[in-house]
């Protein structure tokens, strides 16, 4: 019968150790990022909302004078910085909003939409622009 001498036994408990510790921190990086990512795909939903609500009011103005309303193509929509902090069931998110519009033509406005949220200690952020035109 053939035994296991002590010093076997330590680098067997060694390299098991070593295992389970790389097994764990492997765990906890996938879920950290798994988390990033679910918070940055959120955040760009929400840049591409901002852009979309603008983008509605315009529609809206433009189907107005296809009806013969005297409405401007850009009514409603004020150049300048808007902000917003979202609530999720009942309290606040960790996601901030600025809206941003500038006229650099008279029948063009870009809109530029932020998105900034903190995690871990971390600040991120997301922007997405665009460029609306007066289409009447």
């Amino acid at each position: 019968m053939k035994s296991f001498t002590l010093i076997e036994i330590v680098i067997a408990i060694f390299i098991i150790t070593v295992g389970t510790v790389g097994a764990f921190t492997m765990i906890q990086r996938v879920l950290s990022f798994t988390s990033l990512t679910t918070s940055q795909l959120q955040a760009a939903y929400l840049a591409q909302e901002g852009i979309e609500n603008i983008r509605n009011v315009r529609d809206g103005n433009w189907l107005e004078q296809r009806s013969g309303f005297e409405t401007a193509w850009d009514e409603g929509i004020n150049s300048g910085d808007w902000q917003q902090v979202y609530f999720l069931d009942g309290s606040p998110s960790k996601f901030q909003r600025k809206i941003g519009i500038a006229r650099p033509e008279a029948d063009k406005m870009t809109v530029s939409v932020q998105i900034k949220w903190s995690e871990r200690g971390v600040t991120h952020e997301v922007v997405v622009q665009t460029e609306l035109r007066n289409w009447y």
